[in-house]
């Protein structure tokens, strides 16, 4: 089995992974993923954020939740923050309702869901500055149509886009701001934005085998990059950026990274090679 990227012809390699515990907070880096039936990372997003109407939200409409840090403890969460004390999850949670705004139907939908309590409440309303609540979702939210499994984004684009940046002057990015569940890493010269024109990866880890990664969509970008993960500051110039790139390559929408769906059971490490499979 290859070891180096010399070995294959359009190569790239696994630079970083990350989970995110709780949908629009702090991502947490990895050694290694495993995939669940969906295709997706286990314990990728399997809480959320509530607000005060029972809808699940996001970081673009509260971007101090990038500063919310959780933990897997057991089947729980530990959530930590810059000058507060931790939180845990409760043992016991109150069985909850929730709604999920749905693209494909254009309307919320409605959601089994746990409530972590009062106590985490307050925790994120101290955090955030408003009344936000933490659930864990069911089975059931997680299989709702178009729930897309894996993001990934490629080392090449993100400095096409650094280098495009606050007039060019090609001050680095923090790759967490495009929330990625794998970070590739090839070769920069004539690879930017290589991963739009994907069919697939070959996973070549040990572990893995020869897992197949299908590249499902690219992915439309909102405002969420704007949102700074180590400070929670908002600069509207990165989506501006983004968008005038994309405009270059494509109509539509803002698109920066892929959706990729994988075999339930693979196991993804940091370092492995994948081969690049054209869509042509």
């Amino acid at each position: 089995m290859a070891d180096t990227l010399a070995d294959f012809d359009l190569a790239c390699r696994a630079a970083a992974l990350y989970v995110y515990p709780i949908k629009a907070c702090a991502g947490v880096a990895v050694p290694e993923l495993v995939l669940d039936a969906r295709g997706g990372a286990v314990g990728d997003r399997g809480w959320a954020i509530v607000d005060a109407g029972g809808a699940v939200t996001w970081l673009g409409s509260y971007p101090r939740l990038a500063l919310v840090q959780p933990a897997l403890a057991g089947a729980g969460l530990v959530l930590r923050a810059p000058a507060v004390e931790p939180v845990a999850t409760p043992a016991a949670m109150v069985p909850r309702q929730v709604r999920i705004w749905s693209d494909v139907h254009g309307r919320h939908e409605t959601f089994a869901a746990e409530d972590a309590g009062d106590a985490v409440a307050a925790w994120l309303e101290r955090v955030t500055g408003a009344p936000l609540r933490l659930v864990r979702l069911e089975d059931a939210a997680h299989a709702r149509a178009g729930n897309n499994a894996l993001h990934l984004v490629f080392t090449p684009s993100v400095a096409a886009v650094a280098a495009r940046w606050a007039a060019g002057s090609g001050a680095p990015i923090d790759v967490r701001r495009f929330r990625p569940n794998i970070v590739l890493s090839l070769a920069e010269d004539g690879n930017e934005f290589v991963e739009e024109s994907l069919e697939a990866l070959a996973w070549q880890g040990a572990a893995a085998g020869q897992a197949r990664l299908d590249i499902t969509a690219p992915c439309i970008r909102c405002v969420v990059p704007n949102v700074d993960p180590a400070t929670a500051r908002v600069d509207e110039t990165l989506l501006d950026t983004l968008a005038g790139l994309s405009l270059q390559r494509r109509p539509g929408g803002t698109a920066f990274g892929v959706y990729a769906r994988g075999p339930a059971g693979a196991r993804l490490r940091v370092g492995d090679v994948a081969r690049m499979l054209p869509a042509f």
